[in-house]
């Protein structure tokens, strides 16, 4: 498990790659340039999933959403589909009108993978 940002304690919001029954990405709080910028330090691109929890989603800024593109070609490159899960109402019509969509599929949380955790303190230690 990779953790930046808040789960460091160095950012209000966080990008985790997280290994287990299901790998993905989990987003939460504030996603800023400054979150992108640490994810794309931290995780080689060969290392990206093809499904990311975006439920814990405060805001997302235009970094966050080109990282969102970002994942959603590389599936295409690949034969594949992003899976996007849970999105934010707002964030959602912002992907719906950027194009996301025609990229990705939605899907609900999955009983055998948490929920992401709610709040700027969720994960720090």
């Amino acid at each position: 498990m990779v953790l930046l940002g808040t789960a460091r304690g160095e950012l209000p919001g966080a990008i985790e790659l997280q290994e287990g029954p299901v790998r993905q990405l989990r987003f939460s709080g504030p996603i800023t340039k400054d979150v992108v910028r640490e994810f794309r330090v931290h995780v080689r691109p060969t290392d990206w999933p093809s499904r990311v929890d975006l439920s814990g989603v405060t805001a997302m800024d235009t970094a966050g959403l080109e990282l969102l593109l970002h994942l959603a070609r590389k599936q295409k490159r690949f034969g594949g589909e992003l899976e996007v899960v849970e999105p934010p109402p707002a964030l959602r019509r912002t992907m719906e009108q950027g194009g996301l969509t025609r990229l990705s599929h939605w899907a609900p949380v999955s009983a055998d993978v948490p929920p992401a955790p709610s709040g700027p303190t969720a994960g720090a230690a």
